[in-house]
């Protein structure tokens, strides 16, 4: 089922895309339900940047998945397999921002990270290239086709009970050149977004119903 945000951060966030994607490995069936937010404050500016595609480039994203048939059927605790699940957690994130056309470069930091509640779960940090509309670049003669501003995204993924959940976020690193305005209204500030990010981290829901819906 969709997961959606803690109390701590809804208010600044709506949904925006939700998607159910389902792969299969070995003999399990993996759904995943991805739910896309997008930052309400700068919302406006978020569609001046880039009025396609389902991913914001300030988002806050969930994912719910579940295994089928269940871990505990086929002798494996979801804590123990965090190991083998964070990479495909993180993959599924690459295959959501890519399929949006946003280009991972690279996984910049990988590491396990705790919760107040002592839950414990793996972090990904990954540099991307977001696309912008060509109205924001100058009339330069670059190639406007393949203009981007630089992007983060950060994605980790926990134990919960017979499942997983996985969230994160994407926020700019930068504002096209000579979009003045436009840089002043998607108000660019990595160090809030990525406390906004931890915020979600330590209140999202992981046990069995929840906030879940």
């Amino acid at each position: 089922m969709a997961i959606d945000l803690p109390p701590a951060v809804a208010d600044d966030w709506r949904r925006v895309a939700r998607r159910t994607d389902d792969r299969s490995i070995s003999l399990a069936t993996i759904t995943a339900e991805t739910t896309v937010f997008e930052h309400r404050p700068t919302a406006d500016a978020l569609e001046r940047l880039r009025a396609d595609g389902d991913v914001p480039a300030r988002s806050l994203f969930t994912v719910d998945v579940r295994v089928s048939p269940s871990l505990e059927t086929i002798g494996l605790d979801s804590a123990d397999a965090l190991e083998v699940a964070a990479p495909k957690a993180r993959e599924q994130v690459v295959d959501t921002l890519t399929n949006d056309g946003i280009v991972v470069r690279g996984e910049r930091a990988s590491e396990y990270i705790d919760r107040p509640d002592g839950a414990v779960g793996h972090l990904s940090v990954l540099e991307a290239e977001y696309p912008i509309d060509s109205a924001n670049t100058p009339d330069d003669g670059t190639d406007t086709d393949a203009a981007t501003i630089d992007a983060e995204a950060h994605a980790a993924v926990w134990p919960a009970a017979d499942a997983y959940v996985v969230a994160g976020g994407l926020f700019p690193l930068e504002t096209p050149d000579g979009a003045d305005l436009l840089a002043a209204a998607l108000d660019v500030d990595p160090a809030r977004d990525r406390e906004g990010i931890v915020d979600l981290f330590r209140g999202l829901p992981l046990e069995s119903g929840g906030d879940r819906r």
